[in-house]
């Protein structure tokens, strides 16, 4: 057992006096230690608070004709047949099917054929102009993945409200039960 305790023994001085030595080898005095922050870092932007980015990375291209909804519910030729993979809408043997909603969500700033693109063919459209003379258009779903109430104001999406609740089903009346034959 002695050699046993001898070898555990050399172990654990050999341990200490390593560490004393690392210890030796680093600075351990108070200097670099700040108890009270400098006055120009208070005020100071963190720099994950910063963005490294241009101004002109949030400008938003033009409204175009091909970006606004028409009186169908449909934007414009060029846009649709893009979309449906045509360049003619008549060269498929009449009008190109309809096409899948493209995949996202919907987001404000987006043009009126984003979000018709993204939320599939509109149930109900209101065309209108507000006070300072731009064109208003209300988009309203009441089913697919995407139900709302969809504002926009000079072809973008100015807000996004909850779709109404569609009316409830009529009560069927209840079935009266089957008369039993008197002779059994």
């Amino acid at each position: 057992m002695q050699p046993v305790n001898r070898i555990a023994l050399r172990t654990v001085v050999l341990a200490v006096l390593a560490s004393a030595i690392g210890a030796c080898s680093s600075d351990l005095s108070l200097s670099n230690v700040t108890l009270v922050p400098k006055p120009e870092t208070l005020m100071r932007k963190p720099d994950w608070a910063t963005f490294s980015g241009g101004k002109n990375d949030f400008e938003l291209r033009p409204i175009t004709a091909a970006d606004l909804v028409g009186p169908e519910g449909q934007c414009g030729a060029a846009a649709t047949g893009q979309a449906a993979g045509f360049a003619d809408p008549t060269a498929a043997g009449g009008a190109p099917p309809a096409a899948p909603p493209a995949a996202g969500g919907i987001a404000l700033q987006m043009t009126e054929c984003d979000v018709v693109r993204r939320a599939g063919p509109v149930e109900k459209i209101d065309f209108g102009a507000n006070d300072r003379g731009e064109r208003t258009v209300v988009l309203t779903y009441t089913r697919g993945s995407w139900p709302g109430v969809y504002s926009f104001a000079g072809g973008r999406l100015a807000s996004v409200e909850r779709a109404p609740d569609p009316p409830p089903a009529p009560a069927k009346p209840p079935k009266a039960a089957p008369k039993k034959p008197a002779g059994m």
